[in-house]
């Protein structure tokens, strides 16, 4: 269990979901990370309005060879298709991603 503030713990029910299904897509994934940025927006806005306090900004880097010859706003569409129904459910206000090859991780 984390000792971190829930707006800063990747351990809530949001992160949880998202991290297995991008878990179970990309199996051989290099790298996957998912971060809650939350706490960086509580005087925003949107975090005030949100129903979501404590999951409501979401950053995922993820390196996977699946990206090879796509273009970076189609896997966006990828990854954003894929969780969201976490993005409604747990309403997420904002998610950023970064989303590689390995040959540009190497970079």
């Amino acid at each position: 269990m984390s000792t971190l503030p829930p707006n800063q713990s990747i351990e809530g029910p949001a992160i949880t979901s998202i991290k297995a299904k991008i878990e179970q897509k990309f199996p051989a994934a290099t790298h996957i990370a998912i971060f809650n940025d939350s706490h960086k927006h509580m005087g925003h806005e949107g975090v005030a309005l949100s129903l979501n306090k404590s999951e409501s900004h979401i950053r995922i880097e993820l390196v996977a060879g699946e990206f090879e010859g796509m273009k970076l706003p189609m896997r966006h569409r990828m990854i954003y298709k894929l969780i969201s129904e976490e993005m409604e459910q747990y309403h997420i206000h904002a998610v950023q991603l970064k989303i590689k090859t390995p040959q540009e991780a190497v970079k």
